[in-house]
């Protein structure tokens, strides 16, 4: 079954669907492959080329889907938190070279994960030095 029909019977059923009352316009899904979250094929894990980031240890996991349905192998890299940069550019690299039009999501996602990692800073009152005056 190709993706396409896989999307058109699972997209109003799906059990990932977050279903709100007041709000018809925008549905939302909980699916772990969904970057942004929004139900739609581009996003959706059906998708033969979907992109999954997800927290690691130290730092982020980044799992791309590669074949068919039938077929599905999946390659994943973990980069390893040596700074924002390094990640940014790494899931840059990955992402852009597989699927150009998830770079932003992706990147989005990434930052989101590395910002709950880290721990917070201890801050220290700031010290106001009074100004020397030279004689």
């Amino acid at each position: 079954m190709s993706a396409d029909i896989a999307w058109l019977l699972t997209r109003n059923t799906a059990s990932y669907l977050v279903k709100r009352k007041g709000n018809q316009e925008v549905q939302f899904s909980r699916d772990h492959g969904n970057l942004l979250n929004k139900n739609s094929f581009k996003y959706s894990s059906v998708n033969p080329k979907a992109v999954y980031i997800a927290p690691a240890a130290t730092g982020v996991t980044i799992t791309t889907k590669r074949g068919s349905a039938a077929k599905q192998a999946t390659q994943t890299k973990t980069v390893a938190h040596g700074g924002r940069r390094i990640v940014s550019a790494s899931i840059k690299k990955i992402v852009k070279g597989y699927r150009p039009d998830l770079v932003k999501a992706a990147l989005a996602r990434g930052s989101r994960l590395l910002d709950v990692q880290d721990d917070k800073k201890k801050r220290f009152p700031k010290i106001i030095r009074q100004k020397t005056v030279k004689a």
